[in-house]
Parts: structure tokens; C-alpha cells; sequence
């Protein structure tokens, strides 16, 4: 395995670019950790401001919204919940991705 990851981080180093082949996968691993954090900050902010609330109270909200839908079947109602579901499912998953990320970040000190 070692070999694989030297013949990728080596044109950084022949052009260069870091001093060392550890140096390199340092600092590319630092980047790549801190874009992934970015990128899911980012998600979450976007459905925080989309709804006005964090996940927590949007979830309870939508559990609400889920009983209404059984004692009411309407097909834009049903359509308004499914686009929320999927929002939800996307901030869960954001949120999950985001705490994965910033413990590799703690844990590895990149």
C-alpha cells in the first residue's frame, strides 16, 4: 500500500509542491478533511435558513406534520411531506457526515 500512496503524492514532490511525500499527504489530507467540513456546514446552514430552525425542532415538526398526513390523505400535502422527508434525510445524513469529519479532524490532528 505504501508504494501506491508514494507514486501518487510523487509528482507533488518531483514538481515541488511539498518537501515530502509524508508532507504532501499531510497536507492534502488536512485540505480534504477541511472541505468535507465546509461542504456539510454548508448543507446544514442552507436547511437551517431554508426552515428557520436546526434539525432537532424540524424533525419533531415533521413527525407532527406525519400524523396529519394520516388523518388527512391530500396529494399536495403528501407531496409538501415527502420534499420535507427528503430534506430531512439530507440534514441527518449532513449532520452524521459533519460529526464523522470533525472527529477525524480531532483525532488525527490534520
Amino acid at each position: 500500500m505504501a508504494s501506491s500512496v508514494e507514486t501518487v503524492v510523487e509528482p507533488f514532490v518531483r514538481r515541488g509542491l511539498f518537501a515530502t511525500p509524508e508532507r504532501a499527504v499531510q497536507e492534502l489530507a488536512r485540505d480534504f478533511v477541511a472541505h468535507q467540513i465546509e461542504h456539510h456546514r454548508g448543507e446544514i446552514a442552507a436547511l437551517e435558513a431554508k426552515y428557520g430552525m436546526r434539525f432537532e425542532p424540524f424533525d419533531a415538526y415533521l413527525r407532527a406534520r406525519a400524523s396529519t398526513l394520516a388523518a388527512s390523505p391530500n396529494p399536495t400535502l403528501q407531496q409538501a411531506i415527502m420534499l420535507e422527508e427528503e430534506d430531512a434525510l439530507t440534514w441527518k445524513t449532513a449532520n452524521e457526515l459533519l460529526k464523522a469529519w470533525l472527529g477525524v479532524q480531532a483525532e488525527v490532528g490534520v
